[in-house]
């Protein structure tokens, strides 16, 4: 993956504020989508389209879709840790939305019925 692609990947509001979540945890497409408040389709195109790029990893547990941000980006990329522990800090947007997943992972809700928060 080139810088200019990482860049075209960081240049969107909704990626940018996906992988602030992912750089703390792995996490399901439901609970991305119900700390975001971001529509399933919506999620679905940013995902893939991070993955394609080479940026995420995925895998499957049972009908759940696991997303995280691959270590090998880190390590090819040092700079981007830069962006995400200095520079992404100072958006209150990205930390509120951090503060909800503290709280989410603080809280009784899991995949399996935070399903039927999302409608």
């Amino acid at each position: 993956m080139t810088v200019v692609e990482i860049l075209k990947i960081l240049s969107d509001n909704n990626r940018l504020r996906i992988l602030n979540l992912l750089y703390v945890q792995e996490l399901c497409v439901c609970e991305l989508e119900y700390l975001l408040g971001i529509s399933q389709s919506n999620l679905s195109k940013h995902l893939r389209l991070m993955s394609d790029a080479g940026f995420l990893e995925s895998r499957r547990q049972n009908k759940f879709a696991y997303y995280k941000i691959r270590e090998s980006v880190f390590c090819e990329h040092p700079f981007l840790i830069e962006i995400f522990e200095t520079e992404l800090v100072k958006e209150k947007l990205l930390m509120d939305e951090l503060n909800k997943l503290n709280n989410y992972q603080n809280s009784e809700l899991t995949c399996h019925n935070i399903t039927a928060l999302i409608v």
